[in-house]
């Protein structure tokens, strides 16, 4: 009798232990799964989504664009050692302070986080893999015999150094010329003269330097060519360029190559930048045939300014201070920046809604990281750009969490070095966005899914 009762309350404990096991996993699924009202407000994301992968991911990318790939992923060229979060951390705030210096941004050093294309060279053509820079306006790659007077130096690179003796389209611009003079109003550079052949420099806020000789030749992207394109012919430079051939400068300035070919393009292009390193994009010069359905466009002003009038964090829109339409947009910068007091506002916010995950100390400039390890997945608060004419762009996951390594995340925003009230719309945040500048019409559209 004493055993059947021994027995029955053994099967009874553990019934009830497995009733309770089923209820606390039922709970604990629940809170994974997200409600309406949360996926109105939060991305739910898996971390693993936003690191790349160790090999290059097929490219969907229409035949009309160029593919655009990130300098250190499996998808480049180029193929270098990956810099750390730190280091790509340090470099884009060197980047920025240039531009408070007035200097030119630093887009080639080897721990920089770029985005290259290939573009064609000369008669016969060459390829050259050239970062895309909208910070910039000069197209220059280097060239032989990499002496510059008494100067010289040439840096390896993924392509042979381009050999002008060798192309029946090139020629130098002489001294008395009007771009050779027009050169000194481009930002960041002056000019000289080298037996009356005209001789661009530039500098950069880390000390390097470039220079070279101002030139015209025969250049190539996609299906169309063009003649007497003017560029730079590097043959002394100080960088530590990891491989890159050059720079394609996209900027406004008449040496762009955005602006020597309007007559075609228009002065119209478009881009997206991949989601991760191990994912291509894309660029595009004109009109495109096929656009990102959701598009919508706001003004688009000298120095690529755009009309950023707040900033909402879930569904509350932040009090900001800043200066209504001083944003600028900037594909070689790395993290966005705010004016100081705004910062505060968007990471008191931030912080707020992250309550559910431990806070971890500062890395580099960005202060406000997290612990998100055995989280899965990730509650990410959602946070939209609104911008003059009632344009509400949705910042995708990539531009509200940036991880530092397979448990740490942080917020990509930093405040604006030596408290400029201004604000930088940097490349973290518009990562698989598509985005077309119509600078001929005076606005850039924002598309979301761009890169599919």
């Amino acid at each position: 009798m004493g055993n059947l009762f021994y027995f029955t309350l053994l099967r009874f404990l553990a019934l009830q232990f497995l009733l309770n096991s089923l209820h606390k996993t039922c709970a604990d699924f629940q809170s994974e799964t997200p409600t309406d009202s949360e996926s109105n407000h939060f991305h739910f994301v898996e971390l693993s989504s936003l690191q790349p992968a160790s090999t290059c991911s097929p490219s969907a990318t229409e035949e009309e664009f160029l593919k655009l790939v990130h300098h250190h992923g499996p998808c480049s060229p180029s193929k270098p050692n990956a810099p750390s979060v730190r280091e790509i951390l340090q470099r884009d705030q060197m980047r920025v302070q240039s531009r408070l210096n007035g200097l030119n941004p630093v887009p080639l050093q080897e721990d920089s986080d770029s985005y290259v294309v290939n573009v064609g060279l000369g008669t016969p053509k060459r390829n050259f893999t050239l970062v895309v820079d909208t910070g910039s306006s000069l197209l220059w790659t280097q060239c032989q015999p990499c002496k510059l007077g008494n100067i010289g130096g040439c840096y390896k690179q993924i392509n042979p150094i381009f050999n002008p003796s060798k192309s029946s389209t090139y020629t130098n611009i002489p001294c008395t010329s009007h771009p050779c003079t027009l050169i000194n109003s481009t930002s960041g550079y002056f000019s000289t003269c080298i037996s009356s052949k005209c001789v661009y420099e530039t500098a950069y806020v880390d000390g390097s330097q470039v220079a070279g000789y101002l030139a015209k030749e025969r250049v190539s992207v996609g299906s169309h060519t063009f003649n007497d394109i003017i560029f730079g012919c590097s043959e002394f430079n100080n960088l530590s360029a990891s491989g890159l051939d050059g720079i394609i400068g996209l900027g406004q300035d008449f040496v762009s190559f955005m602006e020597q070919t309007a007559q075609t393009y228009y002065k119209v292009f478009s881009y997206c930048l991949p989601s991760k390193a191990s994912d291509i994009g894309f660029l595009n010069f004109g009109k495109a045939k096929r656009v990102t359905k959701s598009l919508k466009f706001t003004q688009l002003g000298e120095g690529y300014i755009i009309p950023l009038v707040g900033i909402k964090l879930g569904n509350t829109k932040l009090a900001i201070a800043f200066k209504k339409g001083s944003a600028s947009i900037d594909s070689g910068a790395v993290i966005s920046r705010l004016p100081y007091k705004d910062y505060v506002t968007l990471r008191k916010a931030y912080r707020k809604a992250m309550t559910h995950y431990k806070l971890v100390k500062p890395i580099e400039i960005l202060d406000t990281c997290y612990d998100v390890g055995g989280h899965r997945p990730l509650k990410l608060p959602k946070i939209s750009f609104l911008f003059a004419g009632g344009v509400v762009l949705d910042l995708p996951p990539y531009g509200v969490a940036i991880p530092f390594n397979s448990t740490i995340v942080c917020l990509p925003f930093a405040p604006y070095p030596g408290g400029e009230d201004a604000i930088l719309f940097g490349s973290t945040q518009q990562k698989t966005l598509e985005i077309v500048y119509d600078v001929a019409g005076g606005k850039i559209g924002f598309g979301q899914g761009g890169c599919k």
